[in-house]
């Protein structure tokens, strides 16, 4: 059964607690993953980690303690776990970030599981598209784009800066990231017709040339 939101926030308390207890790298990164999580999403990662829950209702905990915990951006890419997806090339994709600096923020995430310093150079220029339509769309006064990791996987955070707004982490609700999602996704082209239905320029000159002729003169 579905957590309630209750239980989500009982497990996720016990979760966060483990974690600031373990010697996990970047646990401090994953804590702020974790508190951003909506109870769906937080019951998907549960579920790609394997983190067993124990306990009658009302005192539930974490059965084992998560050390060795999968990666969440090759999660993410797989397809694993729900994201905002704006766009995405064969070596990176773009995901709006669930707790973001500023309206906007995006982070550019390699397919591949690499180091910052492996970074390859398709994520930056992802960055750089992305950073283009976030100027156009929302108007920022400036863009930031700079690198990070999460669990040794390299990302690009591209974080619009707004006059007068200060740079804030805060969890964005799904009706807005949804609304910034549209805005910013990459548009489908439009449809090429069939093969059947297309014509080439020797078959339309054919058609033309079986057209009646018409002769008129033209009045003094």
């Amino acid at each position: 059964m579905p957590l309630t939101p209750e239980q989500a926030e009982r497990i996720k308390k016990n979760l966060i607690e483990q974690l600031e207890k373990s010697d996990q790298p970047n646990k401090e990164k994953i804590i702020e993953y974790v508190k951003g999580l909506n109870e769906a999403e937080f019951e998907e990662f549960l579920k790609q980690n394997k983190i067993q829950i124990q306990g009658e209702e009302g005192s539930e905990t974490i059965a084992t303690e998560p050390t060795e915990q999968k990666c969440i951006f090759c999660s993410i890419v797989n397809n694993e776990m729900p994201s905002y997806k704006i766009a995405q090339t064969k070596k990176a994709i773009a995901v709006l970030d669930i707790n973001p600096l500023s309206k906007g923020h995006t982070m550019v995430i390699p397919t591949a599981h690499v180091p910052v310093e492996k970074l390859p150079k398709a994520a930056l220029s992802l960055s750089q598209k992305i950073a283009k339509k976030i100027k156009k769309k929302f108007k920022p006064d400036d863009i930031k784009i700079e690198t990070s990791s999460l669990m040794g996987h390299a990302m690009v955070n591209v974080i619009p800066l707004y006059k007068d707004v200060q740079l804030k982490k805060s969890k964005a609700s799904e009706e807005d990231l949804k609304k910034i999602q549209i805005k910013l996704e990459a548009k489908k082209r439009a449809s090429r017709a069939k093969p059947e239905e297309a014509k080439t320029q020797a078959e339309e000159k054919d058609e033309l040339s079986k057209l009646p002729k018409v002769s008129f003169r033209i009045p003094r």
